[in-house]
């Protein structure tokens, strides 16, 4: 069988697998972004403009960078512990396909979740939010880099050893990442540790694209997204591989 047909029997067969997921993925973000847009403004007095546009385009970017270091290394861990993993690894297709499959149907997974964010996040605000047309790559290379990562974590850690990193993850991403708030809040060190990890750059291509009349889109922050969404791809490839 071809590349193609493989390819989207694969999707077909994780979309299966994962349709009893699918309910409970949407209502998970759900609630994260009904809890950043409603319920982070009670921890402030008063709201700015600009502490308003970060927390509406904060809930998004959380809710797509939650669910691919969360939820795509806990799901990989239980398929692995079930055994799904490997009888897919089993199959007579090239295995970069099956990984392809997984981060597509993963890509899928999260977009409801996102538009629900935006959605609600300019309703609270009475936001009127001139959207670039480079939203659709930022999302894209956004949701690609957050769930390889958490497929090459999920790859190299045991199961076990998975769900925790995941769980400590999600402290990092919603306590101290500059998502909702601008990055000179940090203190010095972990500005500098955010300089080099994706989810600052992930904040702001969508921050940019989302309001690309109030925040800056660097070329970097693509730059950055790219080099990890390829070096985590290729370490989730290549352990595939090698485990054969």
């Amino acid at each position: 069988m071809s590349a193609l047909p493989s390819y989207l029997l694969l999707i077909r067969w994780n979309a299966l697998r994962m349709k009893g997921f699918l309910p409970l993925a949407i209502v998970v973000q759900a609630l994260f972004a009904f809890g950043i847009v409603v319920g982070y403004p009670l921890l402030f007095p008063e709201l700015d403009p600009r502490t308003v546009l970060f927390l509406a385009t904060g809930a998004p970017a959380i809710t797509l960078i939650t669910m691919g270091l969360v939820a795509t290394p806990q799901m990989v861990a239980q398929a692995r512990t079930e055994g799904s993993y490997e009888y897919m690894r089993s199959l007579p297709v090239p295995r970069i396909l099956h990984l392809l499959a997984d981060l597509t149907v993963w890509l899928v997974i999260v977009l409801p979740g996102v538009a629900f964010a935006i959605l609600l996040g300019t309703w609270r605000f009475s936001l009127d939010l001139q959207v670039s047309p480079l939203i659709i790559p930022a999302l894209g290379l956004t949701s690609l880099t957050a769930a390889s990562i958490g497929y090459a974590i999920a790859s190299v850690l045991p199961p076990m050893a998975a769900n925790m990193m995941s769980q400590v993850l999600v402290v990092f991403v919603l306590m101290f990442s500059p998502l909702n708030f601008p990055p000179d809040r940090l203190p010095g060190w972990l500005t500098g540790i955010h300089a080099v990890l994706p989810v600052q750059a992930m904040g702001e291509v969508l921050r940019g694209t989302l309001a690309p009349a109030s925040f800056p889109l660097p070329a970097g922050a693509f730059l950055l997204l790219g080099a990890w969404a390829l070096g985590s791809f290729g370490v989730a490839w290549r352990v595939m591989e090698r485990r054969g």
